[in-house]
C-alpha cells in the first residue's frame, strides 16, 4: 500500500511540476523561436487592410471636450484633413502623414499675423507632417517602435485584435500611458480611429478620424484640392513637424515619393 501511495504522490508531483515547467518552457520556446526578421506582416489580414494610401476627415478635441485650441498652432481642429501613406515591407511598417488645417475664422484672429509662416490669419491654412516607423515585436502581428514628441522619445506598441481591430499605445519615458488608440478596419477600404490622450495620468485630448483608402492618384488629387480649399501657401507644403517647428524637408523627402500633382 505505502509504495503505491508514494509512487502515486511522486507521479502526481512530477506531472504537476512537468505541466508547470512545460507551460513555461513552451512559452519561452515559442518566444525564443520567433524569428522577428522572418515575420511577414502582410500574412496578417489587418496589415493587408492597413497598407496603402488614405485620406481622412478629422476632429480633435481638447480636455474640455470642445475642439482643440492651440496658441502654438493657430488653426482649426474641429474639421480638418489627413493624408497618410502606410507602407508594409517584410516585418516593418513605415507611416508618413501630412495633416491639413483650415484657417481660423476671421473673427477669431487677434491680428493678421496670428499664423505660422508667411500666411494671413483668417485666409491661409497650414499643414504638419508626422512620421512613425514600427517593426514586428512578436510573431502574432504585433509591432513596437519609438518616435520623438515634445523633445523626448516615446515608445509605441501595437497589438492586433483579430482581423478588423488594432490597438495602438504610446508610453512616456516614465512608463505612463500617453495615448490609447483603437482602429477599426471593416473589409471595405474604410478605417475609423479614436484616440485618448493623457499626460501624468490626466486626460488631455480625444480624436475621431474617418478615413478611406484610395489610389495614389486619388490621394494626390484630393491633397491638391484640400490645399486649394484651405488656401495653404506652397512654401508651407509639408513645412512643419508635429510640434509646429520647421520640418526642413520637402514633401518628396518626407513621403519618399513625389506626391505633387
Amino acid at each position: 500500500m505505502y509504495p503505491r501511495v508514494i509512487v502515486s504522490i511522486f507521479t502526481c508531483t512530477l506531472i504537476a511540476a512537468c505541466n508547470s515547467d512545460t507551460t513555461e518552457d513552451t512559452t519561452f520556446a515559442l518566444e525564443s523561436s520567433c524569428d522577428l526578421e522572418a515575420v511577414n506582416l502582410l500574412d496578417f489580414e489587418a496589415w493587408q487592410r492597413e497598407e496603402g494610401w488614405w485620406v481622412g476627415e478629422y476632429t480633435f478635441l481638447g480636455s474640455d471636450g470642445n475642439p482643440n485650441v492651440s496658441s502654438r498652432w493657430p488653426y482649426r481642429y474641429d474639421h480638418y484633413k489627413g493624408f497618410i501613406h502606410l507602407e508594409v515591407v517584410g516585418n516593418s511598417i513605415k507611416q508618413r502623414n501630412v495633416f491639413l488645417y483650415p484657417p481660423k475664422l476671421a473673427q477669431d484672429c487677434s491680428s493678421d499675423t496670428d499664423v505660422i509662416g508667411p500666411g494671413i490669419c483668417g485666409t491661409n491654412g497650414n499643414e504638419k507632417i508626422f512620421s512613425a516607423d514600427q517593426s514586428a515585436s512578436d510573431c502574432n502581428g504585433g509591432l513596437a517602435g519609438s518616435y520623438e514628441a515634445y523633445g523626448m522619445m516615446v515608445d509605441t506598441s501595437t497589438t492586433l485584435m483579430g482581423e478588423d481591430s488594432v490597438l495602438y499605445q504610446v508610453y512616456l519615458p516614465d512608463g505612463s500611458i500617453m495615448q490609447n488608440q483603437l482602429t477599426t478596419l471593416p473589409p471595405n477600404d474604410t478605417r475609423v480611429r479614436t484616440a485618448q490622450g493623457f499626460f501624468m495620468d490626466q486626460p488631455t485630448y480625444a480624436s475621431f478620424y474617418r478615413e478611406k483608402k484610395v489610389t495614389k492618384g486619388e490621394f494626390m488629387q484630393q491633397l491638391a484640392d484640400a490645399r486649394a480649399e484651405y488656401a495653404i501657401l506652397e512654401e508651407d507644403f509639408c513645412g512643419y513637424d508635429s510640434g509646429g517647428q520647421p520640418s526642413q524637408v520637402t514633401c518628396t523627402e518626407h513621403f519618399g515619393v513625389d506626391i505633387t500633382k
